[in-house]
Formats: structure tokens, sequence, C-alpha cells
């Protein structure tokens, strides 16, 4: 089964819907089924190592974020019965209620941006917005803004291990991270105004800034799939469905 990009964004659309429309034992299910998709569906699956890594990663940080705002929730927000005391403190089973629903919501949004950009290329991306009319100007200094936040982590990663072989213990544990903040983040702003610069010059050289005729990236048009219709007349009808049940209570 392979998805197009319209197929893609319109699932991202779906989803969002979802989190915003549904209560919290839909979206975790609907958090399982989008896990589900990057081993099952092949667009979704990560077009890199790193990308899949990163999906493993949030997965990891979402199960503990989960947790604390659950955990929060139900001691700030006291009613209904309580769950569970522990050092005196109480947990409330309608402050536990709300910090799911709110966690649930949040990991869905997230999820559902990380699995498109994880499984699509960035030129594709660009492609697919050249070929709806998104003007090729906007279209490149995109390209080069995703590009930037792609190599970010390398050069994090440059970086520490240059403190590394001065020395400096930047990996031993959280209080050293936190005092080697300054000296990794001037070398990483200086190093990105360095290279915006060169490609800034290298823009200009291509008739970035003049009269020149940017280069377009080939498109090639598709039709609307039915999976694509599906997805956002569903996505309208919950939506209407939501304003309705708001209206009448």
């Amino acid at each position: 089964m392979r998805l197009d990009l319209k197929s893609k964004l319109a699932s991202v659309f779906f989803l969002w819907v979802c989190a915003f429309t549904l209560d919290w034992p839909v979206n975790a299910t609907l958090i399982l089924l989008a896990i589900l998709l990057r081993y099952v569906v092949p667009g979704f699956r990560p077009t890199s190592q790193r990308a899949a890594r990163s999906i493993v990663a949030f997965m990891s940080y979402s199960t503990l974020i989960v947790l604390i705002v659950v955990s929060l929730n139900a001691v700030l927000l006291p009613g209904g019965d309580v769950l569970l005391i522990v050092g005196g403190i109480g947990f409330h089973e309608s402050g536990a209620l709300f910090g799911l629903r709110t966690a649930c919501r949040l990991v869905l949004l997230s999820l559902s941006v990380l699995l498109f950009f994880a499984s699509t290329p960035i030129r594709e991306f660009i492609r697919f917005l050249q070929g709806t009319g998104f003007p090729p100007q906007l279209g490149l200094v995109l390209l080069l803004t995703l590009h930037f936040l792609e190599q970010l982590p390398d050069r994090i990663n440059q970086i520490f291990a240059a403190q590394e072989a001065r020395g400096s213990p930047v990996r031993a544990n959280v209080v050293s991270r936190a005092r080697a903040f300054v000296s990794i983040l001037f070398p990483l702003v200086l190093s990105s105004i360095s290279e915006s610069i060169d490609r800034g010059q290298a823009l200009e050289l291509r008739g970035f800034l003049g009269q020149g005729q940017m280069p377009v990236f080939e498109n090639r048009r598709s039709d609307t799939s039915l999976l694509t219709m599906s997805l956002i007349l569903l996505s309208i009808a919950l939506i209407i469905l939501r304003i309705l049940n708001w209206l009448i209570a």
C-alpha cells in the first residue's frame, strides 16, 4: 500500500481532528494505531535510521510526560474519588482524567506530525508544495530551514565531541550538560550564522535576490485518492458532530 503526500496530510489532519473532538480512550487507541502505521504501511516508514530512532525516543519521552501530566493534575485538581494516597498526598480521579485527556491529546498531535516528517523526504515535501502552487522562493526557504533542523543534532554531537576532546566532561551527567550549555550554544550559533552567510551568497549568485528565474522542482500532479477524500470527509463530519453536541449541551 503506497500513500501519496495528499493521503498522508489527510491522515495527519484526521488525527488532529480526532485529538480535539474525541475522548481520551479513543485517542489512546489512535496513538497505538499510529505507532503500528510505521510497521504496517510502507508510506509511513521512516526514511532513515535517525528518523526511526527519533520516533522511539519520542515514545519513551512521551510515556514519561503522560505520567507527569496525569500525576500533577491528579494532585492539583481535587474532585471525585481519591484513587491513591502517597505520603499524605491524594491523587484525585477528576484531575487524573483531565490530565490523561490532555496528555493523550498532546501525544497524538505530536506523533502524527512526527510520523509525517520522519517518513517524508524534505525534497519530496517541497516538490509537493510547489505542485500545489506554493511560491518557489518560500519553498526554498522552507527547504533550507528543514535541512538546518535536520542537521542540528549532528552539529550538536560534533560540538560535544570537540568539547570532550578538550577534556570537558559534557556527557557525564545532567549537571555537566547544564554547565556546558553556554560553551555549546555559542559555537552552534556562530557556525549557523557563518553557514547562513555562505548560503545567502550562493542563493544571490543563483538569482534568488534578483530578477532571475528561480529553479523549480519537477512535480507530478496526481488526482486526489479515495482515501484522501474519505479522511477529509470523515474529519469534517467529526467537526460538525462536535459542534452540534456543543450547541445541544
